[in-house]
C-alpha cells in the first residue's frame, strides 16, 4: 500500500542506470514509478549504451559517444 493513499496496490519501482542520453522509455518509467531509483554504483557495462548514444541527423543516423577513460587491466 502506498502512505497517504487509498490504494491497495503495490507501489511500482523503477532502478535504471545512468545513460550518455535518456531514452524515450526512461522518463514513462521514472512517470510510472512511485519509487525511482538511479542506480549509478555498478560495474560499468563495456559494450553497453552508457556513454553512447545514435541520433538522427540531415544524412542519416550517428553515434554520439563519450570517451571514458579507465586505467589498468581490470573491470572498470
Amino acid at each position: 500500500m502506498i502512505p497517504g493513499s487509498s490504494e491497495s496496490r503495490s507501489p511500482v519501482v523503477a532502478v535504471l542506470h545512468p545513460g550518455y542520453l535518456p531514452w524515450l522509455g526512461f522518463f514513462d518509467q521514472l512517470r510510472r514509478a512511485d519509487v525511482f531509483v538511479y542506480y549509478d554504483d555498478v560495474q560499468y557495462d563495456k559494450h553497453g549504451w552508457r556513454n553512447r548514444n545514435r541520433i538522427k541527423t540531415q544524412t542519416g543516423s550517428t553515434w554520439l559517444t563519450v570517451p571514458v577513460r579507465h586505467s589498468g587491466q581490470g573491470f572498470q
